[in-house]
């Protein structure tokens, strides 16, 4: 990820506090968030409004209330669906939390390892009790209070394990569990090779050697994944990450093109047109949230 074009946290990371938490509005310089990714996994939480997260090929709607865990390594953006839209967020990491070595976090190691799958939204409807949980913990992270950190990580494994015992999630047998981690690191591999270089010229064998499949099995992961072939995917990604740019910079319709790895501006224009259903120009008019 490029730490340069990511919010900073408005109470950051230090020996005494192991999350980074980060506030949202439209007062933000990161009122949308750009595509990134980060080995820390991440709880998102909407104040108001609601938020579209898109999340390697997922595309997930979080409404006033709703909470999201975001796995790590996972390529997303955050933009607001409303312009009165409030969200914050918090990022942490299990493997520096826990010693996963001791079987006293075989759990928590099971997590990391998706031995364990849980959910990745949770509503006030569904999950209330979860929810509620969510907001103990997003309280207790802009706290200063002397041992509220402790109670932090205890209200983050209490969220787990509430999780765990009480949604639908899933445990595959040893030998699935180890073919599902294979398939989720190719999977965010993939991701992160077409985020850390969309903006170049990217062949479909480039990105079946990133994860060392023949580009034939490739093929056939990919559309199992996705639902899109991979170049497909690839120019939807261009118009996503186009699309954020159109409304948090000034730069013309051309240079958000190139930005966006597109050579041929009418190109551009006929495949935000498909994936977008307007011009780009149209698209940044239109728009509720331009922050500028």
């Amino acid at each position: 990820m490029n730490i340069n074009n990511f919010p900073t946290p408005i109470r950051e990371k230090s020996l005494d506090f192991p999350c980074n938490y980060y506030y949202h509005d439209k007062t933000s310089h990161f009122f949308i968030v750009p595509f990134h990714y980060h080995p820390e996994q991440q709880f998102v939480r909407v104040l108001k409004g609601s938020i579209n997260i898109i999340a390697n090929a997922n595309n997930l709607t979080l409404n006033e209330g709703d909470c999201a865990l975001i796995t790590s390594n996972t390529v997303h953006c955050c933009q607001p669906c409303t312009e009165d839209t409030v969200f914050d967020a918090l990022t942490f990491n299990l493997r520096e939390l826990f010693d996963l070595s001791s079987s006293h976090f075989n759990l928590v190691k099971m997590l990391v390892t998706h031995q364990v799958e849980v959910k990745g939204i949770f509503t006030k409807e569904s999950d209330p009790e979860i929810v509620s949980l969510f907001t103990e913990l997003f309280t207790l992270a802009q706290s200063t209070k002397f041992g509220d950190t402790l109670i932090l990580v205890g209200k983050m494994l209490e969220i787990f394990g509430k999780a765990v015992k009480e949604t639908d999630c899933k445990m595959p047998e040893r030998d699935e569990a180890n073919r599902l981690y294979r398939y989720l690191s190719k999977t965010n591999a993939i991701f992160r090779f077409i985020f850390d270089h969309y903006k170049t010229e990217i062949t479909l064998t480039d990105m079946a050697a990133c994860v060392e499949l023949s580009e034939k099995y490739f093929c056939k992961f990919f559309k199992e994944l996705t639902d899109y072939r991979p170049m497909e995917y690839l120019n939807k990604f261009r118009v996503d990450v186009a699309a954020i740019s159109l409304t948090t910079t000034n730069n013309t319709i051309n240079e958000v093109a190139r930005d966006s790895g597109f050579k041929d501006p009418c190109y551009f224009t006929k495949l935000f047109k498909r994936f977008k259903g307007q011009s780009p120009r149209e698209f940044r008019e239109n728009h509720p949230n331009r922050i500028l």
